[in-house]
């Protein structure tokens, strides 16, 4: 029942679609985006609730990769690990790099606010991470570097520390992360961006990201998967996707009635075990996988279409369902621009090189 690379894979391509429905749809009164057909209050489409479910994408893809990374990390010498996890952290920045020049070229073509590139610091700034002004999505790329560079750490402290001493101290940790966030402790002035400002920034995200990253690769370590599934057909059996549904249309309606956004977090791992114990068939998972070797051009992508760049153009469908489909359509026409791009590269002297090095 633990989590295989394919289940990983549509994990990471559920997530991408709660990340683009987030960024559309989790909107009241004057910020609505498009024309919405159903109101439930004066201010608050409907879709709106689709919209506020889908803030689980963070959380539930931090879940997931330190799900991936104990898997990997348990199987491997420590030499190994290292070796393989760097050496995609440096595909991840060289696909990074490619869409920073790409969109920084359309940028001087098609930006009519002169936003993207903007003078050289700018764009440096956004290429070396350091700032996200390109692409509000992109504050993530300079977290989850980070957090990959230190993950050997976090690895080891899991593997021989107690669980639950150590998702006790994580927990609190995360509280007080919550709180401190609350009293608005991490907000820096504009000036001090690339000094305080982006240290505190970086110290804030990985404060906020750790637990589920930890938590993630707690559920390997201790087979909570394998132990839920097991449970489950005991009580379930053949039943077992009838049971999943009624659960988890409850617990959403709950949470959208509740309307907490600290119930995100929590729902994140409830949503990623669910995702996984159900019995998906074939043209589900298709589905999913699709989406899931897309996800990280389509993360760093689709905010273009209607933010950066090309503002409001996703729009012109005005409909929730069309704004939606026309989104993920236009990201997937660039993310197929970018692999072809990246499989030249892959194919010149020095990125065979590094690949040969990566897979030895």
């Amino acid at each position: 029942m633990e989590l295989e690379k394919k289940d990983m894979r549509m994990a990471q391509g559920s997530a991408i679609l709660m990340m683009v429905i987030v960024h559309l749809f989790a909107k009241k009164g004057a910020d609505v985006y498009g024309n919405p057909l159903i109101w439930v209050k004066p201010d608050v489409p409907l879709v709106y609730y689709l919209g506020f479910l889908g803030g689980i994408c963070l959380p539930f893809y931090c879940f997931c990769t330190g799900y991936a990374l104990f898997v990997q990390f348990s199987n491997m010498e420590l030499k190994q690990y290292l070796k393989k996890t760097y050496f995609r952290l440096i595909k991840f920045l060289i696909r990074f790099w490619v869409i920073c020049i790409i969109f920084s070229i359309v940028g001087i073509i098609f930006d009519q606010y002169g936003e993207v590139p903007g003078n050289i610091y700018r764009f440096l700034g956004n290429f070396f991470l350091l700032e996200h002004t390109y692409n509000g999505a992109w504050w993530f790329a300079s977290t989850y570097t980070v957090f990959i560079l230190i993950s050997p750490l976090f690895l080891k402290l899991v593997k021989k520390a107690d669980s639950r001493v150590l998702f006790g101290l994580f927990a609190i940790i995360f509280c007080a992360y919550y709180i401190c966030n609350m009293m608005d402790l991490f907000v820096a002035s504009p000036e001090d961006y690339y000094w305080k400002g982006f240290l505190l920034r970086k110290i804030s995200d990985l404060w906020f990201v750790s637990f589920f990253y930890v938590v993630g690769m707690l559920f390997v370590k201790e087979k909570i998967m394998s132990r839920i599934g097991q449970w489950l057909d005991r009580v379930a059996g053949e039943k077992r996707n009838v049971y999943l549904f009624v659960v988890v249309i409850v617990t959403t309606l709950a949470a959208c009635f509740i309307e907490l956004s600290v119930s995100m977090y929590f729902l994140s791992i409830f949503y990623f075990i669910c995702f996984h114990l159900w019995k998906k068939p074939d043209k589900i998972e298709k589905f999913f996988l699709f989406f899931g070797k897309h996800s990280t051009n389509i993360w760093l992508i689709h905010m273009f279409f209607y933010l950066f760049i090309f503002k409001d153009l996703v729009f012109v469908v005005k409909y929730p369902v069309f704004i939606l489909i026309f989104m993920l359509g236009l990201s997937l026409a660039c993310s197929y621009i970018v692999e072809f791009i990246i499989k030249l590269l892959w194919k010149s002297t020095l990125f065979r090189k590094l690949e040969k090095w990566g897979y030895n």
